[in-house]
């Protein structure tokens, strides 16, 4: 929220700095984000233009007589907005503006002094000013200033337009919709000052002639109470130029005089308003009721839309004129021609508002201040501020009518003093405890025990914390001693972060690239992935009350996050791109567990509760521009594969193996398990070419996943092993099976094949072609035959090997390939 540091001048008796105000804004939770200094060019006064002739030697100039109180001076001018008669800001010899236009772009503005000249023979003492040589906010007509006709002559133009010092850029807390609100913020910063908080006092603002237009509300759960009130005799001109400074440094465009005032009167007070064109209003009366079936309706930004039933809208005698609390209705606004109006000023419930202010996608300022149930006061507070602008300007004011609900007692709070000091962990005085809520005009009473009366703007007390929260807020935070404090010792299981961490260096090493996505998920996502023609994830846990459709669920995989960003670096990798991410993936609790599904362990960090299943895991995606070595074989799909077998394979007590599992997110006949043991340890595979291309991935776009609950947590103590004291030798062999046949099934057959002195084996190519065979291929394997005790002869190596052949010839009628 932008505030105007000279806005709350006009509530807090204090001559601190805008830094000051927002230190004090900041201590108190209301954080300021910035400060930006309004330039306030000292020696301008109001003066009055007595006389205006032709220049004798220019025909562009002019030469007029300027009174500016103390003295009348003669300044020359080139300006064509100004005639005899207009009160202008004048700057005095000595004054320095800046230049006409210098500020533009964004540019430094460039500044000029005023001293006496003689413009073509003609002597001028001052100038008069534009709002860019004053540099003031908001839209402005072209050529000089043109003030009021109230401004009073040879005043200091700054304090004439209530402008000047900075504007703070403040962050309002959910819970503090007074904060939304010159007035609250006010209160907040003359507490946070020590200085003086001069509550606004406002007359009634009622005439005695009754209103000709009545208000009812038709439903309560749409509006607890509602405030009219006739206006007639009203200009609606242009707005004094203080008010007009003072909202556009709030971030508001000056329209009109009676637009000015509600959008005034909402800033200061926190109370939304809205200013109806009486003679529009139809059948005498404005109801506050619930949108009926198909009913339309034409907003003040020219849309028509279609209401569902049960959306709040303000009605008349025939129809809706307005959305209640969001935006009023084009047929009804006020215009130029306007005479008299008609103000409401309304409590609407918050939850039916921000229901249709989302679904009609029409967010507004009152909108923002409706949906936090604002308090039934304040209707009262906005409609008599509005009322004391109104008959300023002239305008004749009615009774008011009113329907609904009327404010209630104050709610009352206890809150013991030990248990404040206890739970702030201070020793603050009784006294100080009072000083502290009388700041903000909290009345308490009572010694031990506090009987605090919460004022009615501050909704969000309603408990004995919420008092100790405003005590400690009101002394400060800093005035709580720190006190070390020895924590009982913790059985916390430090085992998963341990794993999450270990991994994340060992990727880290491999040249992974980290990255970080949000848990929520939703269309953007599904778009993607459904362009391919997968099926994407059925399981998913849908969230009840989304934020929006790019959050609808929990994402059931690291995958579809990993491939938009792919998508989104793989364009500047250079040819290769590896990421990773550690995080929690979820599915919705079926009555079949899915394969992929880990069970309930909370050791292993997986929980199921509420009928979602959450458990942690880690993914990765790697992508190439070329594909390696030439060779028949998938090498990038086998250099994934090594890596996972380097990174999961020291933290495994088993030996791993590969099994082939078909996914349907990979490509065909390219995709599988890593086990340790009887335990999927890993999946992995290339990505099926659909949705790389889906996602505008290279073909050579690889995937794998961690099953993390089925990784030791930290790494095992490693075993000595004494070093061999005899040479291996080693026998390679290629082998002719069915193309069925897995490479793993064959290593697991050498290792299970009881050939004496072996040690290890490992295939390292594959071969089809004419030379096999159709439906035949070739597989090539090392194996390296070791003696304990002596030097392993050739006779005893080639008997080893024969053991092998023969056992896999049994197993799957395999023959050497000659």
């Amino acid at each position: 929220m932008r505030v105007p540091v000279s806005w709350l001048r006009d509530f807090v008796k204090t001559d601190a700095k805008p830094e000051a105000f927002a230190a004090a804004l900041t201590a108190r939770g209301f954080t300021v984000d910035g400060v930006s200094p309004q330039p306030t060019p000292e020696r301008i006064v109001i003066g009055r233009i007595e006389t205006l002739t032709r220049h004798p030697n220019a025909d562009r100039l002019l030469v007029s007589t300027v009174d500016v109180g103390k003295e009348k001076l003669q300044v020359v001018t080139g300006a064509t907005n100004v005639a005899v008669g207009n009160k202008v800001p004048i700057a005095l010899a000595g004054a320095v503006v800046y230049a006409r236009g210098s500020a533009a772009n964004g540019a430094p503005p460039q500044t000029k002094k005023i001293e006496p000249s003689t413009l073509r023979g003609v002597e001028s003492n001052g100038m008069m000013c534009s709002p860019d040589e004053l540099l003031l906010p908001g839209e402005h007509d072209d050529g000089i200033l043109i003030m009021e006709d109230n401004a009073p002559v040879g005043q200091d133009f700054w304090q004439v337009a209530r402008f000047g010092d900075a504007v703070l850029d403040v962050d309002v807390p959910s819970n503090r919709p007074d904060g939304l609100s010159i007035v609250g913020l006010a209160r907040e910063a003359a507490a946070g000052l020590h200085a003086t908080f001069a509550a606004p006092v406002l007359d009634q603002g009622m005439g005695e002639v009754a209103s000709p237009i009545a208000v009812d509300i038709e439903d309560a759960a749409i509006c607890r109470r509602l405030l009219g009130q006739h206006f007639s005799g009203v200009t609606n001109r242009r707005s004094p130029m203080w008010m007009a400074l003072r909202l556009a440094a709030a971030g508001v465009r000056s329209i009109s005089l009676l637009v000015d005032i509600s959008n005034y009167v909402q800033i200061e007070t926190g109370q939304p308003l809205h200013f109806y064109d009486a003679a529009k209003i139809r059948g005498g009366k404005i109801v506050a009721r619930g949108a009926r079936h198909g009913e339309k309706v034409v907003t003040l930004d020219g849309v028509e839309r279609t209401l569902s039933a049960g959306m709040p809208v303000i009605a008349d005698g025939e129809g809706p004129v307005g959305i209640a609390g969001i935006m009023g209705g084009a047929a009804s606004g006020v215009t130029s021609d306007t005479r008299d109006v008609f103000l409401e000023s309304p409590n609407f419930v918050g939850a039916p508002v921000r229901r249709a202010s989302f679904a009609l996608g029409l967010r507004s300022e009152g909108a923002l201040r409706h949906e936090k149930d604002l308090p039934l006061e304040l209707p009262e507070v906005g409609r008599r501020l509005a009322a004391r602008l109104l008959i300023e300007a002239g305008a004749t004011p009615s009774a008011v009518v009113e329907a609904g609900l009327k404010p209630g007692p104050l709610r009352r709070v206890r809150a013991r003093v030990q248990r404040a000091n206890a739970l702030l962990g201070a020793a603050f005085t009784t006294v100080q405890m009072k000083d502290a809520l009388a700041a903000i005009e909290f009345e308490s009473n009572g010694e031990s025990e506090l009987e605090v009366t919460v004022p009615y703007w501050r909704l969000d007390v309603v408990e004995e914390v919420d008092v100790i929260e405003e005590i400690a807020r009101g002394i400060g935070y800093d005035s709580i001693p720190d006190v070390p404090i020895v924590a009982a010792p913790q059985t916390v299981d430090e085992g998963l972060y341990d794993q999450e961490s270990l991994l994340a260096r060992r990727f880290a090493a491999l040249g992974y690239n980290e990255i970080v996505n949000l848990t929520l998920q939703g269309a953007r996502v599904t778009a993607a992935w459904e362009r391919s023609g997968l099926p994407f994830w059925q399981n998913v846990a849908i969230l009840s009350n989304p934020l929006s459709e790019d959050h609808r669920f929990l994402r059931p995989s690291l995958l579809p996050g990993l491939l938009i960003a792919a998508a989104k670096w793989w364009p500047r990798a250079h040819g290769e791109l590896r990421l990773f991410e550690i995080g929690h993936v979820f599915h919705s609790v079926r009555a079949e567990q899915h394969e992929d599904e880990p069970v309930h362990s909370p050791h292993a960090g997986v929980y199921t509760e509420n009928g979602v299943r959450e458990w942690p895991s880690l993914a990765g995606f790697v992508a190439f521009e070329k594909p390696g070595t030439e060779s028949s074989l998938d090498q990038r799909l086998l250099e994934v594969k090594g890596e996972l077998e380097a990174i999961v394979g020291p933290l495994s007590n088993a030996d791993l193996s590969v099994e082939v599992r078909e996914r349907a997110y990979f490509h065909p006949g390219a995709s599988g398990n890593l086990r340790a043991g009887n335990k999927v340890v890993a999946k992995f595979g290339r990505l099926h070419p659909k949705l790389a291309r889906a996602f505008d991935l290279p073909e050579l776009s690889y995937a794998f996943a961690l099953h993390l609950e089925n990784i030791a947590q930290h790494r095992p103590v490693e075993q000595y092993r004494a070093l061999p004291k005899f040479p291996a030798t080693r026998r390679d062999i290629a082998v002719v099976v069915p193309v069925n046949v897995q490479a793993a099934d064959l290593t697991d057959a050498v290792r299970q094949s009881g050939a004496p002195f072996f040690e290890s084996v490992h295939a390292f190519e594959e071969y089809r072609g004419p030379q096999v065979g159709t439906g035949c291929k070739s597989v090539a394997m090392t194996i390296v035959l070791r003696k304990n005790d002596a030097t392993i002869t050739d006779e005893e190596g080639n008997a080893s090997t024969e053991t092998v052949v023969a056992s896999l010839a049994k197993r799957f009628g395999a023959t050497l390939r000659e």
